[in-house]
């Protein structure tokens, strides 16, 4: 967000509040785009599958290093999914972390909750993108996928 308001609705009661912030937007820029984010926190599922996807990148291209797989995810997925979606996190991890070499970044990382700060819309698309990056990395997620559904079905 590069000028603009982010508001959290937890009720209908909150929809006078959005809509003033709306109108004076649009008088002030004469156009405005509002983004529907799902900001429930991320699901047991969701956790449950990243972790089972770090096992996985960390069996097939890490010597079994899941712990690195992690990191690496946080780091180079989590942490862009975090500066988009919050302006606190990016002033944050820019003033103090931005500027370190990766090894270091790494270190860091494996120490923050990144995954964990992530609503359940972002948790998706972190998922989506471990996903869509390790397969162009050598991931074979078909063994994966069904080895997890030979677990669902036991």
């Amino acid at each position: 967000m590069v000028d603009g308001l982010q508001i959290n609705v937890t009720s209908t009661d909150d929809f006078p509040r959005v809509k003033n912030s709306m109108v004076e937007y649009l008088k002030k820029y004469g156009k405005i785009v509002v983004n529907i984010v799902d900001a429930r926190r991320r699901s047991d599922l969701q956790n449950r599958l990243q972790h089972a996807m770090y096992r996985e990148i960390g069996k097939q291209l890490y010597g079994n290093d899941d712990h690195f797989a992690k990191c690496e995810c946080k780091l180079t997925i989590g942490v862009k999914l975090l500066r988009d979606s919050s302006e606190d996190f990016k002033k944050v991890y820019d003033k103090n972390l931005k500027h370190l070499d990766y090894e270091t970044k790494l270190e860091i990382i494996s120490v923050i909750p990144v995954s964990s700060l992530l609503s359940m819309g972002a948790a998706h698309q972190y998922i989506e993108k471990i996903y869509d990056d390790y397969a162009q990395k050598g991931v074979n997620w078909s063994d994966f996928v069904n080895q997890s559904r030979d677990q669902l079905n036991a």
